[in-house]
């Protein structure tokens, strides 16, 4: 609205449209817009300004209807240096218009649609989300069959820039569309127990499409089913319904079993609060009172249908937010530092961060043993940190809350609040202690010592809960599978064994001397490494065995938190990063082995190292590598870009092992020769 325009004068969209196109055929707009003249306007005469909206000269009118061809530059509307790149300003529209719906201003997004000329979504759009939401199949189908073209053809500017021809993949999308549309027909009618009509969905609608084999063979087995929960149960609709979405029977009242709830959806369409209606749901897609609840499966077809209708004629569900976790992950990824862990940011200003969010102060010094520290390792919950020496003992210690000593010294708060106090001090091994793994439910504590003996402590009562002593060598490593029931240990044996808690050996594996072992998260993989320039990996659900080759010998290893990379440390005391997601995607393919590191860490003194020395991964995201060093010094990698952050000083021996606290970003622990643990923090206000 023009600046002094009042609502008295406003006309009807039709009277402004009939006025427009007679108007147009005098005077036709310019459909693509240039950068605007130094005094702010078009200077084109044509009644329209540099963003290609059309003023009439009666300053009572506040109707400014958009040109559907106007366009901005990305530069001017970003200040970024993106030459000859522009957006249609009515998809800018649009996207306000989708996003001041979602945020509860339906009038606001109403008035934006009138005023603009823009409508979010067309009315064959409107009738298609709201059948499918009412569960009106027969009207859906028909809908689809006679505006093909309108709802699954590319749009102009598609076929401009893509040079293919409108009909292109049409009837494609339209048979993958019917297809969805009656597979949620065919699963509500099994629901409801109406058997007779899911059999004559699945052999006279479904059928006949002659597509997507596999899924109709699926359907066909579910005639087993004959509740709501039974589908749930066997996934039919896939992994069960975000607890987000709503019951639209309960916040209409009209819910009939089948969600038969027209006039609401019909609501919730015009209001374009898609996926935010009222009322509740289970996270098993039922309803609140534990009836069948349709409507959460009805709204993920309509996301399904997104795959297949363009985003030029049905939105994507929450563009603006897409748009803008886009801008702020970009932003991100340029700082080198980010090691955030609250997850507000500031659309007001780019985000930006500095050095302070890496910790590289010295918290606290913790001197319980009297030799060399050679493992340590923080909890799942990051409570409690577990340190293996070769004095033969292993410390479990523990997070507490800082004394009021502590707080009223005048101290720094921040190293104030990181104190860690001996829990216990395990006790059950003749010689030196090579290495500690928690539990994933932190109940139970692994220790692997130089005496052959693997120990499962009881970490409530710091009492021996297992001895294990089938190795015939030192246990050098050892993994927990994700059941905190069963584990893996590896040996200069030259055997791996999985064991129950309970002492029972399940599996064994014999082949060269292991250095270290790792699980991934879903249990399904072992990484195995020993002295030789090669690493194993064992799918243990298939019981097959494959092996990568490196460059150097492998002293230790060190998965991701999602399994995806791996670390490993080379006797050169270079450290290689390797990504076998798509090889564990693949659930071991040849074709998906990798052949070669994705990254290569260096920075530190690399010559033949004498002893083991072990990196991690670490930041709120994983974006850190950190390593210790036979030169006493503790490094820090930028994960993804290689780069040295950071070179931390404060021990007096090679530093062996370090430790990245997983519940505090801000927190890792390293261990040294010098018989010491520094805690690492950030300084006062890091954060």
């Amino acid at each position: 609205v023009k600046r002094g325009h009042g609502v008295g004068g406003k006309e009807t969209r039709e009277a402004e449209g009939k006025r427009r196109k007679m108007g147009q055929e005098n005077n036709p707009p310019t459909p693509v817009v240039t950068s605007p003249s130094a005094d702010g306007r078009n200077g084109n005469g044509n009644g329209r300004d540099h963003h290609g909206v059309h003023h009439d000269n009666d300053d009572s009118q506040e109707v400014r209807h958009l040109h559907p061809d106007a366009t901005r530059t990305l530069d001017v509307a970003l200040g970024m240096p993106l030459s000859g790149c522009r957006y249609k300003c009515t998809e800018l529209v649009r996207v306000m218009e989708q996003a001041l719906y979602s945020l509860g201003y339906p009038d606001v997004a109403k008035h934006l649609e009138n005023s603009s000329g823009v409508d979010l979504h067309s009315d064959r759009v409107r009738r298609l989300q709201e059948g499918c939401l009412s569960g009106e199949w027969g009207m859906v189908i028909r809908l689809i069959d006679t505006e093909k073209m309108h709802l699954f053809g590319l749009d102009s500017s598609d076929v401009a820039e893509g040079g293919a021809s409108p009909q292109v993949g049409l009837e494609e999308r339209v048979q993958k569309a019917k297809f969805l549309i009656l597979e949620q027909k065919y699963l509500e009618c099994l629901s409801s127990g109406d058997v007779q009509q899911a059999l004559q969905c699945l052999r006279e609608e479904i059928t006949p499409l002659g597509i997507n084999m596999p899924r109709l063979h699926e359907l066909a087995s579910l005639m087993r089913c004959r509740s709501w929960m039974d589908l749930m149960e066997s996934k039919a609709w896939g992994e069960k319904p975000s607890s987000s979405l709503s019951s639209w029977g309960q916040s209409s009242g009209k819910d009939d079993g089948l969600g038969h709830v027209s006039e609401g959806a019909a609501v919730v369409v015009n209001n374009g609060s898609l996926g935010r209606a009222g009322g509740s749901s289970n996270n098993n897609g039922t309803s609140a009172s534990g009836g069948a609840n349709p409507q959460v499966s009805r709204q993920q077809l309509l996301r399904k249908l997104q795959e297949v209708i363009p985003s030029s004629v049905m939105l994507p569900e929450n563009r603006l937010e897409s748009l803008l976790g886009q801008a702020v992950a970009n932003q991100i990824s340029q700082c080198m530092y980010y090691n955030k862990t609250d997850t507000t940011f500031s659309l007001l200003s780019d985000y930006s961060c500095g050095p302070e969010q890496i910790p590289s102060v010295t918290c606290q010094v913790l001197d319980g043993h009297s030799d060399e520290v050679w493992h340590i390792q923080f909890s799942s919950s990051g409570q409690m940190l577990a340190s293996a020496s070769a004095d033969g003992t292993c410390i479990i210690w523990d997070y507490a809350p800082p004394e009021a000593s502590d707080l009223n010294g005048g101290g720094s708060s921040s190293a104030a609040k990181k104190k860690f106090k001996l829990k216990h001090e395990l006790l059950g091994h003749k010689k030196p202690i090579a290495f500690v793994c928690w539990s994933p439910n932190d109940k139970y504590l692994l220790t692997c010592g130089n005496d052959h003996v693997l120990n499962a402590w009881d970490v409530e009562t710091g009492r021996v809960f297992e001895r294990y002593e089938k190795h015939t060598d030192s246990v050098t490593s050892c993994a927990w599978l994700p059941d905190s029931k069963r584990f893996v240990s590896g040996s200069i044996d030259k055997h791996i064994y999985m064991w129950h808690l309970d002492g029972r050996c399940i599996r064994h594996w014999k082949g060269s001397r292991i250095n270290d072992l790792a699980i991934s998260r879903n249990g399904k993989w072992m990484v195995s490494t020993s002295n030789e320039k090669k690493f194993h990996l064992f799918n243990l659900v298939m019981d097959t065995e494959t092996i990568v080759q490196e460059q150097e010998s492998i002293i230790s290893l060190c998965l991701s938190k999602h399994s995806d990379l791996l670390l490993v440390n080379l006797q050169n005391q270079k450290i290689h990063l390797w990504d076998l997601n798509e090889f564990f995607e693949c659930c071991g393919t040849p074709d998906a082995l990798p052949t070669e590191p994705v990254r290569r860490y260096r920075g530190q003194h690399e010559k033949q190292g004498r002893y083991v020395i072990r990196s991690c991964f670490g930041g709120s995201n994983e974006t850190f590598v950190v390593s210790g060093s036979e030169d006493s010094q503790v490094y820090i990698w930028h994960q993804q870009k290689g780069e040295l952050l950071k070179v931390l000083s404060g021990h007096s021996g090679t530093v062996n092992a370090v430790t990245w606290n997983p519940a505090d970003p801000y927190t890792f622990a390293s261990a040294s020769d010098d018989h010491s643990i520094r805690i690492w923090g950030t300084s006062e206000g890091g954060h």
